[in-house]
């Protein structure tokens, strides 16, 4: 196993660890990204790209829109069915492989937050192209990143639990005193913005959302 696949399946694992916390302290969607709505249609179809919990739907519960969440963390998407049951979405378990179980051109809008950042860059490049394949012409995407840059971060970079140039380890721990070393690549804007126009998008925003996330927004 090379240096990428661990890193993908330790926060595969890590994740499945601190499922019930996570969920726990994550129970609704962050209201600063309310500005998604304005490019949901009704009738859309919507894949929330590392749904966890199925939180995001907290906010879509206004909008007819086929919902289509998927995750690499087994527990959080049994958690998301169980907190779902009676809605009529659908949420599955995807491997950590760069490809996604869809037809091309499949998806109006491509959303994914606080995610990219758990990848290698080469792994996010990958993903970037396989939302591209899936996502439909005239669709959106909408990524967001957390802003490593952040003064609360600097720690991380100065006790040696830097791995290699920007990335970093970010440990959490759950209820039970586990700690869950998580993986996180340090993004600039311009840095995700290029990922996604190399791999077809045209971004028609960029910017770093209350200091705390760094959002993109794409085309096909």
């Amino acid at each position: 196993m090379d240096t990428e696949d661990k890193i993908l399946k330790d926060i595969e694992n890590g994740y499945d660890l601190m499922a019930e916390k996570f969920s726990h302290t994550r129970k609704y969607f962050w209201k600063d990204f309310e500005f998604i709505l304005y490019y949901t249609k009704q009738g859309d179809k919507m894949l929330d790209f590392g749904c966890g919990n199925g939180r995001f739907l907290e906010m879509l519960k206004d909008k007819k829109i086929d919902y289509v969440g998927v995750d690499i963390s087994q527990r959080l998407i049994d958690i998301a069915k169980e907190k779902y049951a009676k809605e009529r979405v659908n949420f599955q378990k995807i491997s950590s492989s760069p490809t996604l179980p869809f037809p091309d051109n499949f998806f109006n809008q491509v959303v994914s937050i606080s995610v990219f950042h758990h990848f290698p860059k080469k792994h996010a490049e990958e993903m970037a192209k396989e939302i591209y394949r899936v996502t439909k012409p005239g669709g959106t995407a909408i990524i967001s990143v957390w802003n490593l840059w952040q003064r609360r971060y600097w720690k991380y970079w100065l006790n040696l639990k830097v791995i290699w140039r920007k990335d970093i380890i970010i440990p959490f721990r759950n209820n039970q005193g586990e700690i869950f070393d998580r993986f996180h690549h340090i993004f600039s804007k311009k840095e995700l913005k290029n990922i996604f126009e190399k791999s077809g998008f045209k971004i028609e925003k960029k910017f770093v959302l209350n200091k705390k996330n760094i959002v993109i927004i794409g085309k096909k």
